[in-house]
């Protein structure tokens, strides 16, 4: 009995998520562009160390470096 208000017709649907809102910043270590939050910029701004969404550490590279590749973790 699959009517108009069935168990599997209401599962269908994807809720969206909010994703935070962040800056993307590569890792002069490892090439990797991370995610990182305006936060967390202006915590690590004097050290240019900052905590990625992913939880990794991140040495900012520069500004115009287009990296090697994106941490899978943050773009969640």
């Amino acid at each position: 009995m699959a009517g108009k208000h069935s168990k599997r017709r209401a599962h269908a649907q994807a809720i969206p998520v909010q994703r935070r809102a962040a800056i993307d910043l590569v890792d002069s270590r490892t090439q990797i562009m991370h995610r990182v939050t305006g936060d967390e910029l202006l915590a690590g701004r004097r050290s240019g160390d900052y905590q990625a969404l992913c939880g990794m550490r991140v040495l900012s590279a520069s500004l115009t470096d287009p990296g090697r590749g994106r941490c899978a973790e943050c773009a969640r």
